[in-house]
C-alpha cells in the first residue's frame, strides 16, 4: 500500500439465511484513518431493504457495523460483500485489520461465522 486512499473490502461466503450482521473492525489508528463507510450489496438480496449504521472510533481504530434485513424471511445465502471501508494514511507503518461479529437468520438463530484477519503496509 501507499499513497491512498485504501478501499478495504470486507466479504462473506458460503453464507446460508443471513438476516442480521454485526461487525466490529479494528485497526492500527497510528497507521490509517477512516474516511468512509459503505454498504456492500450481499443483504440486499432479492431486493430486501437493509438498515445499515456504523460508528466509527478514531483514536481507538475501531469501526462497529450492523445491518439488518427489514421485514425478512428468507435471509441471503451465497457470497458477496458485505461492506467497504475507505481509509487514508496517516503515517507509513504495518497495520493488520482484525474483526469479530455476530449473523442471525430470520428467526434470530445465530449463523456460524469465521474471521481472517488482514494485513497490509502504508509506505
Amino acid at each position: 500500500m501507499d499513497g491512498g486512499p485504501y478501499s478495504v473490502p470486507i466479504s462473506i461466503a458460503n453464507a446460508s439465511r443471513v438476516s442480521v450482521v454485526s461487525l466490529s473492525i479494528t485497526f492500527n489508528p497510528a497507521v490509517l484513518k477512516v474516511r468512509s463507510v459503505q454498504e456492500g450489496s450481499f443483504l440486499r438480496q432479492g431486493g430486501i431493504g437493509v438498515t445499515f449504521t456504523h460508528q466509527a472510533d478514531a483514536a481507538a481504530g475501531r469501526i462497529d457495523i450492523s445491518m439488518t434485513r427489514v421485514g425478512d424471511a428468507t435471509g441471503a445465502s451465497g457470497a458477496g460483500l458485505i461492506a467497504a471501508i475507505l481509509f487514508d494514511a496517516v503515517e507509513p507503518g504495518a497495520v493488520t485489520f482484525t474483526l469479530g461479529g455476530v449473523a442471525t437468520d430470520p428467526q434470530g438463530v445465530p449463523v456460524p461465522l469465521a474471521f481472517s484477519p488482514a494485513s497490509a503496509t502504508v509506505r
